[in-house]
């Protein structure tokens, strides 16, 4: 009782300090399910613009060229920023197609701190980037690798800070923001040289979405860099000038390999949402290339017979519930001729459609043609022709046409064995028999057409003939022809009074074939007595001679 009580009182105690615990569980998840982030890319011709937002915080990487300064500045306006702040500025490089609209946004908006590349460039551009900073009075400064801060619910991280590069492009900072586990990189204009410099040292680049390097030109995004990242969504900021050359096809094909999903802001000005651990866009996918490597290919038959000529089926493309036109790959058939598997190999032409997609089909043994003969004693001989790529033969035999009853297997384990012989059958039988060829882990080929053979009689001994009888005094010497001494053979004589054998008959059982006469002595009474002889052997007995009738 006092046990009960003591647990009781102990339970009141810590149920306070449970449900404050379970509370607190509950707001951090339910914290972490409303974490929202907006990524935007603002189309500003040749050059980067890029917000990001988390509730009522913002942060503004690069701004684009002059040109774009209208651009920028309406993009920012619709945006409805509270009380015209932004938290963070950041210059990635002192390019002015990314730095050229910076003087506009100081002028408008409340800046709490500027961070800008190492790297300083002597033309105008830049140089009104850093005047207007410095009449804005705000706080600025190169960034410190590795260093975070927070811009709402998202967390910002310095992956690189641009201190190794020799170039404006090399000195490009890279950031990486977070909001519910998912992951943006912003790569400003790196190149590919210091992309792999940094692999080499060890950085680490993983996220979701990246926004390509110097605006898709060939000179970045390098494929070890890409697979480092292993984004899922891509923002590509270009020009849509007739005349622009970025991005190029390499870049956006190694993307389409690797089945990233591609959003320019030639086509309209991009925005990401991440919320609640989750990624989307209202934008329209951008897709210069498919690639066909996770496409599925028909083909108009699967299995086929080998027959020594190349097969070629008709194959059928179909990538993302589509089926693609056979202009837009190239079809490339091999190992096709043989017993195994024929592959296909289909190549996009590069026009839209990139990589390859492959299958293979099922060629069985090729059908044989059976030969054969009946051989000695109760056998059967058979040959068949070879085929190299088999594994092996199989003999089905039967004294019934259809194969029904009485069936019998053979395996031969060995593509160089054309021969067989069927043993221990029936004598003088009707065998119906076919082969067929088998390879391992593919199949069986078709049987042949049905050899029909009959096995030979039983080799039993030829009827008998009495070659000679010679009487002397006490006795006849009675002499037959000799049989063949094969299969235990021997003979058997009988003498009886009864010229039909039916009574009083005495058998003699000769198991010597070389003895071929036999002794008896005579009778004391004179009278007519009979005399055959028969061979035998293990298969049975031949038929007895004519009857000899003499006097002892």
């Amino acid at each position: 009782m006092k046990k009960s009580f003591s647990f009781l009182k102990n339970l009141i105690i810590l149920l306070p300090l449970l449900l404050v615990v379970l509370i607190s569980v509950f707001f951090i998840q339910a914290n972490a399910q409303n974490e929202e982030m907006t990524f935007h890319a603002i189309y500003v011709g040749a050059g980067d613009a890029l917000v990001i937002s988390s509730g009522d915080h913002y942060m503004i990487v690069d701004s684009g060229p002059p040109s774009s300064q209208n651009l920028v500045m309406n993009y920012l306006e619709k945006l409805d920023i509270p009380d015209h702040k932004i938290d963070y500025v950041v210059a990635t490089h002192p390019d002015g197609d990314h730095v050229g609209n910076f003087d506009e946004i100081f002028q408008k908006y409340e800046v709490g701190q500027v961070i800008y590349s190492p790297c300083t460039k002597a033309n105008t551009i830049y140089a009104d980037f850093i005047q207007s900073v410095k009449a804005k009075g705000c706080p600025y400064r190169n960034p410190i690798e590795g260093e975070s801060w927070s811009l709402g619910d998202a967390k910002v991280t310095v992956i690189y800070d641009g201190s190794q590069g020799s170039t404006y492009n090399e000195c490009s900072i890279v950031l990486r923001v977070t909001c519910g586990g998912k992951s943006l990189l912003l790569t400003g204009d790196l190149p590919a040289t210091t992309e792999s410099l940094l692999l080499a040292q060890g950085y680490k680049f993983k996220s979701d979405v990246i926004k390509i390097g110097h605006h898709g030109a060939g000179s970045s995004s390098s494929a070890a860099f890409l697979d480092a990242v292993n984004a899922k969504y891509a923002v590509i900021s270009s020009s849509r000038e007739p005349d622009a050359t970025l991005p190029r096809d390499s870049v956006l094909k190694k993307l389409a390999r690797r089945f990233v999903k591609v959003y320019r802001t030639t086509d309209a000005n991009v925005v990401i949402k991440f919320k609640n651990g989750k990624i989307s866009t209202s934008n329209k996918e951008n897709k210069k290339f498919i690639s066909i490597k996770k496409g599925t290919i028909t083909l108009s038959n699967n299995v086929f017979y080998a027959s020594g000529k190349a097969l070629t089926p008709k194959p059928a493309l179909i990538v993302d519930g589509q089926v693609i036109p056979s202009y837009q790959y190239k079809t490339k058939y091999s190992s096709n001729k043989s017993t195994g598997f024929g592959k296909v190999k289909l190549t996009g032409t590069e026009t839209k459609y990139i990589s390859t997609c492959s299958t293979t089909f099922m060629i069985l043994p090729k059908k044989e043609t059976l030969k054969g003969e009946a051989g000695v004693l109760n056998r059967i001989k058979l040959s068949w022709s070879t085929q190299s790529h088999a594994t092996g033969y199989q003999i089905r035999y039967s004294t019934n046409k259809k194969y029904k009853k009485n069936v019998k297997y053979k395996t031969y384990r060995k593509a160089e064995t054309t021969k067989a012989t069927l043993s221990n059958l029936s004598f003088h039988k009707k065998y119906y028999i076919s082969v067929r060829a088998y390879k391992s882990n593919i199949g069986n080929g078709k049987w042949s057409r049905t050899l029909t053979i009959r096995t030979n009689k039983k080799p039993l001994p030829k009827k008998q003939s009495i070659k000679d009888f010679v009487k002397k005094d006490d006795s006849v010497i009675i002499k037959w022809l000799k049989q063949s001494k094969k299969y235990d053979a021997g003979y058997k004589v009988q003498y009886s009074k009864d010229k039909k054998f039916k009574k009083n008959v005495k058998e003699i059982t000769v198991k010597k074939v070389s003895l071929n006469r036999i002794k008896l002595k005579k009778h004391s009474t004179v009278q007519p007595y009979y005399f055959r002889v028969k061979g035998y052997n293990k298969y049975g007995e031949g038929k007895w001679s004519k009857n000899l009738k003499f006097y002892f």
